[in-house]
């Protein structure tokens, strides 16, 4: 790279040598620097102007597959992506890709020269992104796209991560209430993880198309919820929910006295020995030994609590045929306290 060299006297030079448009983006498709536009398609406008790629064109670069090319590419005109024909070359440095040198050509007039000073070009353009583009510009728009695929599907914003991050178009993410290595911290406090097709599941259960990452981030929240609220599961996993899967989704404005009356009977004691006596029973489906162990409580006592319990909500839990409903009730309560602090 000569001394003082910049994407802008890159493109110049190249325009005025091969007498064509000349544009370079980054591995992100925004346009970073262009020449004089003598000839000008949809999707070199939208580049421009609107700082980014349309999917059609996205498509195309996707089916040629443009970003693993190894020197100068001649793409063929895609009249339904409202795209001339051009020359190609990705930017790379060492493995990373940095960016992409376009070079508009509609009507074929690029000889060989052309294309041995289109890789010359190149290698200066990769010279300046390099020695301009700190590391930590990259983690800004990493950060960024994963907020907005936090919010709900974003198709660009999950495009533009798997560029970034050079991964696999159908790159599938889990979402685990644990950081590990290769993980992508989320602003919900949790982390993300790039996996394979197969990768056994995390908190937020099997694996997801990156697209769906705000999905992963619910179904891993509701799981923690659960969790907190006393399920007892085989794994901590979405996929291991089973029945409080019932629970977790319940509609909003389902509340638990509306499932039984019961449980505000519980919850209107002086003490909370009575409630965690029924959850505690019910959990353990009704084993009188299991329950009087865990409960470090005396087989009388126990008996004795269960009575209270049946006076109080009118349900026998050693054998009602309501005590199902008095048991949702119980866990849709303690789900809904165990929520999330408002952040502040």
């Amino acid at each position: 790279m000569a001394s003082g060299d910049t994407l802008q006297a890159v493109v110049d030079s190249l325009a005025e040598r091969v007498g064509l448009s000349v544009l370079i983006e980054d591995a992100s498709f925004r346009a970073l620097s262009w020449s004089a536009q003598t000839d000008v398609d949809d999707v070199r406008l939208h580049s421009i102007l609107r700082r980014g790629v349309t999917p059609a064109a996205l498509d195309a670069v996707e089916r040629l597959g443009l970003a693993r090319a190894d020197g100068p590419v001649r793409v063929p005109a895609v009249p339904q992506a409202g795209m001339e024909q051009r020359w190609c070359v990705p930017l790379r440095a060492g493995e990373d890709l940095v960016g992409y040198l376009w070079v508009l050509d509609p009507h074929g007039h690029a000889g060989t020269d052309a294309v041995l000073a289109l890789a010359a070009a190149a290698e200066r353009a990769v010279g300046v992104i390099f020695a301009s583009t700190p590391p930590e510009d990259d983690d800004r728009r990493l950060r960024d796209l994963l907020r907005r695929l936090e919010r709900g599907r974003d198709e660009e914003a999950g495009r533009s991560l798997t560029v970034l991050a050079r991964l696999p178009d159908d790159v599938l993410v889990v979402v685990d209430e644990y950081p590990r290595r290769g993980g992508w911290p989320l602003t919900c406090g949790l982390t993300a993880y790039p996996v394979e097709p197969g990768h056994w599941s995390a908190t937020s259960g099997a694996p997801l198309p990156l697209t769906e990452l705000h999905e992963a981030v619910r179904r891993a929240r509701l799981t923690l919820q659960a969790l907190r609220a006393g399920a007892l599961l085989a794994r901590p996993s979405w996929d291991h929910l089973r029945a409080w899967r019932l629970v977790v989704e319940a509609p909003s404005d389902l509340t638990p006295p509306e499932i039984h009356p019961g449980v505000d009977g519980l919850r209107g004691q002086r003490t909370s020995d009575l409630l965690i006596t029924a959850r505690t029973f019910l959990d353990l489906g009704g084993d009188v030994q299991a329950a009087a162990s865990v409960l470090h409580l005396h087989r009388t006592t126990l008996y004795y609590r269960l009575d209270r319990i049946k006076a109080v909500t009118g349900v026998d839990l050693r054998g009602g045929p309501d005590r199902h409903d008095l048991d949702f009730a119980l866990r849709l309560t303690a789900f809904r306290e165990a929520a999330d602090p408002p952040s502040s």
